[in-house]
């Protein structure tokens, strides 16, 4: 071949760009599963009691037959990735942080990744689709969608207790959990794009919305619970649930109607089933909805307040079974979807963030940014266990956790909460082969590393109880109070002879000043303290201080001492100290009112001293609201709306000139007596 054929072959064969698409064909990497059997929640529940978790995510389909159905990502989704089924294709995808459904069909097969997203093969023609836009990206229907199935993301105990008659797997014993991935998959982190949209960081996770050919990315760190938006003209609202389930809606509102289960050809498809319709519902017609608004109840529509889930069914009001209709919609990582739609807006607090455009941050992006919507309680793993041993010296538990099979010594925090007969305790009062309730901190990779919440069985039924609906008490009221009152009096012995518990914060050595951060347990004793009280600290030998200052912090209370020269010279930041003082009377010990109630004198500190010492009373389930077991001062006002709420009702009656005592009389009885002590949702 001559100089010039070789230049010319050159120029005429195709070149990569450096932007296109990275595909890496890798079929083996894990098997598809197809057409398990099917079963119910409620019965799987069963089946699988000591391994299915309240906190495991499970991936649900919304609509149809039975209300839908829940996938265990453990059991299912993660050993498996595709499930081929006749209730859906669905795709679990830790990498790029989703999981989904598209149109039934036993033909879809698992097949690899591109621009970091998994890809799959329908095994009838060839043609290859993103698991993450249902598009066709190669082969013979290139171009083309799959119809979504309307999902979203939620917990197994959530679920369980909403629609315990989903649709489930059968658990047969072939199904081994798989714990989730904790690091990127090399071969799927090779096709990433080399460079991400600059608009929000890379694994940022989003809510990705589509409406016709427009999609929008609403960042999920970001406080939009209840969030009503335009899409191409097309209203929408999107809800968000405490367990980290987001959706997207029309404003269209459908009476309800019965589904039947599915008659699959050979692929897996089943007849169109538009439904029967609900005796009540005949001849009702959709109607559209004006808008939404926030309350304890969840989203409630304007027009007859009737309360929505995430699911987007109505569960109280005039509407009580009506559905909400879906929007195609997806969490998942930023980086995924603005490589899939690289034309998306963003939503950012109303501005427009067009497509490439630069973000323009204010102060409240960066709070954010660090902050998320994260909260302490939602991330812990909160297992039973049974109390093998207990070390109250070395402040360790030897626990048997539900499910495993070898007990494993935990060391528990210096400041864990200890709860006794429904009240705070100590570690010598438990025994071995209790029953008992843990939740362990995690560390920076996620990793269980101690004990920071142990309570007995009464102290976890006390939580719980009064929110259960149905359940078969364990102890009677009387019985709790009895356990309860018995056990104040026995920590009341041990806080005169030993002190309340509380740790070091701030030591200025010269100028003899002290700051010590009461343990919750304290906020009664500490908080009655006032300027100018002597107190002692439980050092050796014990230290003398004058109270200069107190204040609540969160569910802690902040003593500023002042000590004598070189008093406080050995000590440390950091360290446990006990703090006595004199007890104050028992009567005011149940007083109604919080001892410290009236102090504050200017309008914030007022708001905020309220919001340190009352509890949430929202309807967020689970065991992951933050301001039920802590105090409303807690919660994460990035991830909530009730601390703003609460701040904003509070400011308007201080406003109307009424006292602290009024107030609290006020929200007492329009919160209930939750409002005063710690408690959770199950």
């Amino acid at each position: 071949m001559t100089r010039t054929a070789i230049l010319a072959a050159l120029l005429l064969a195709p070149v990569a760009r450096a932007d296109e698409p990275k595909l890496l064909v890798k079929p083996d990497a894990f098997e598809t599963l197809i057409n398990p059997n099917c079963s119910h929640c409620v019965d799987e529940a069963k089946r699988r009691a000591s391994e299915l978790r309240p906190d495991d995510p499970v991936l649900c389909w919304t609509r149809g037959y039975s209300d839908g159905g829940a996938i265990p990502v453990r059991f299912f989704l993660a050993p498996y990735r595709v499930i081929s089924d006749s209730y859906g294709v669905f795709v679990y995808d830790p990498d790029a942080g989703f999981a989904r459904g598209f149109e039934p069909g036993y033909t879809f097969r698992f097949h690899g990744w591109r621009n970091g997203v998994m890809a799959m093969k329908d095994t009838r023609d060839g043609t290859l689709y993103s698991c993450l836009t249902g598009v066709a990206f190669d082969g013979p229907k290139k171009g083309q969608r799959l119809k979504p199935v309307p999902t979203l993301t939620s917990t197994w105990g959530h679920w369980l207790e909403r629609y315990p008659n989903a649709v489930a797997y059968h658990m047969f014993d072939k199904y081994k959990p798989v714990e989730l991935p904790k690091t990127d998959n090399a071969d799927s982190a090779k096709t990433r794009p080399a460079k991400t949209d600059p608009r929000l960081k890379p694994d940022e996770l989003v809510l990705g919305v589509r409406v016709g050919d427009k999609t929008k990315a609403y960042p999920l760190a970001r406080n939009i619970d209840v969030l009503e938006d335009s899409i191409d003209g097309t209203p929408v609202a999107i809800f968000r649930h405490g367990n980290g389930a987001e959706a997207a809606y029309r404003l269209v509102a459908s009476p309800p109607r019965k589904f039947q289960a599915p008659r699959p050809d050979k692929d897996g498809v089943s007849p169109p089933d538009d439904g029967t319709p609900l005796p009540g519902a005949t001849g009702a017609k959709p109607r559209t909805l004006s808008g939404f608004k926030d309350s304890k109840l969840g989203p409630l529509d304007r027009d007859t307040d009737s309360a929505w889930d995430v699911a987007g069914r109505a569960w109280h009001g005039d509407l009580k079974g009506w559905t909400l209709e879906p929007v195609d919609a997806v969490a998942c990582k930023w980086f995924a979807w603005s490589a899939e739609y690289p034309d998306t807006e963003v939503w950012a607090n109303g501005r427009r963030q067009p497509a490439g455009g630069a973000k323009k941050r204010d102060a409240d992006d960066t709070v954010r940014e660090v902050a998320g919507t994260a909260e302490f309680l939602r991330n812990l793993p909160k297992p039973f266990a049974t109390l093998k041993a207990v070390d109250p010296k070395a402040r360790t538990v030897t626990l048997l956790l539900d499910g495993e099979k070898v007990a494993k010594v935990w060391p528990v925090e210096p400041d864990a909460e200890i709860k006794v007969h429904g009240w705070w305790g100590r570690l010598e009062q438990f025994k071995p082969g209790q029953r008992v309730w843990a939740w362990l901190k995690l560390d920076r990779k996620k990793n269980p590393t101690s004990v920071a919440m142990l309570a007995d069985e009464v102290s976890e039924f006390d939580l719980h109880a009064s929110l259960k609906k149905g359940a078969k008490a364990k102890y009677s009221p009387d019985e709790v109070e009895a356990k309860r009152a018995e056990q104040r009096t026995w920590l009341r012995k041990r806080w005169v002879g030993e002190g309340l518990p509380g740790t070091l914060t701030f030591h200025h050595v010269f100028s003899g000043e002290l700051e010590v951060m009461l343990d919750h347990e304290a906020m009664r004793w500490g908080r009655s303290l006032s300027t100018g009280d002597v107190v002692h600290l439980t050092a050796d030998p014990p230290i003398k201080g004058v109270v200069k200052a107190v204040a609540p912090w969160r569910e802690r209370t902040q003593v500023r001492l002042v000590v004598g020269e070189l008093e406080s010279a050995e000590l440390k930041i950091g360290q446990r100290l006990g703090l006595k003082m004199t007890p104050p009377a028992e009567s005011a010990d149940a007083s109604p009112y919080p001892p410290d109630i009236g102090r504050a004198k200017a309008k914030a500190e007022r708001v905020e001293w309220f919001l340190a010492s009352l509890y949430c009373v929202c309807p967020v389930g689970n065991d992951t609201c933050t301001g039920h077991f802590y105090t409303l001062a807690s919660c994460n006002p990035n991830g909530c709306g009730a601390p703003n709420e609460a701040r904003e009702m509070i400011g308007k009656l201080i406003d109307k000139g009424m006292t602290d005592e009024q107030i609290w009389d006020e929200l007492r009885k329009a919160r209930g007596p939750l409002m005063t002590k710690p408690h959770l949702k199950p």
